[in-house]
């Protein structure tokens, strides 16, 4: 009989693959090169300009910051377009400040969240690694952003999300409510995370009791 010894090795945590896109390319660079001196994430790569859907999902990234900048509706468009393409990689808006409306894409597209451009490094470090682990970040005071344009929390859910609430508080499960509404488990599961983050609530009852008193 011949005796092996086994080395034990220790395995490193495979890194975070992040793409940056935005427009104006100094922003993208400042992005990625701030991204890179972070530990556990590595930047799959840039794009500037016109960059397509296509180049970016080549990269096969976990987690894609896109650049709002002052275009808001052109990087809605975009992210759209990223979503129907990379439905499993997550997204993540960067703007130089907190509109309402990137923060309703967020919500309505299930995306990983919305950080602004003035956050310090250490944050957003912080608030990518939730993204990959499946967690939304949103920038404090999203919901008074949204308040500002909307008085209705029940108001500003889509004919979708308010079919997932009444099932949701009827108690039926999330694969129940899945088979309910031919989707799928994780589509459910976007629904949910997006229907708390726009109620401000943390559970099922408490969505619930939102809606036995809205009106709609």
């Amino acid at each position: 009989m011949i005796d092996i010894d086994l080395a034990v090795v220790q395995s490193t945590p495979v890194p975070i693959r992040v793409a940056v896109a935005d427009r104006r390319r100094l922003i993208a660079e400042a992005f990625a090169a701030l991204i890179s001196t972070r530990e556990g994430f590595t930047v799959t790569g840039i794009l500037s300009g016109d960059s397509s859907p296509a180049a970016i999902a080549a990269q096969q990234p976990d987690v894609i910051l896109v650049g709002a900048g002052s275009g808001g509706r052109d990087a809605i468009e975009f992210v759209s377009t990223l979503r129907a393409r990379l439905p499993n990689a997550e997204i993540v808006i960067v703007a130089d400040t907190l509109d309402p409306e990137l923060v309703t894409c967020v919500l309505d597209e299930a995306l990983g969240g919305l950080l602004l451009t003035d956050a310090p490094a250490r944050e957003i470090a912080a608030c990518l690694d939730q993204v990959a682990h499946g967690h939304a970040v949103l920038p404090s005071g999203w919901q008074s952003a949204l308040a500002a344009t909307r008085n209705d929390p029940l108001g500003s859910l889509s004919e979708r999300q308010m079919e997932v609430l009444r099932l949701l508080a009827d108690g039926l499960s999330y694969d129940e409510i899945g088979t309910s509404l031919f989707i799928s488990l994780n589509t459910v599961k976007f629904h949910v995370r997006s229907i708390f983050l726009r109620l401000g609530v943390r559970n099922r009852m408490a969505a619930a009791r939102l809606l036995g008193q809205g009106v709609r």
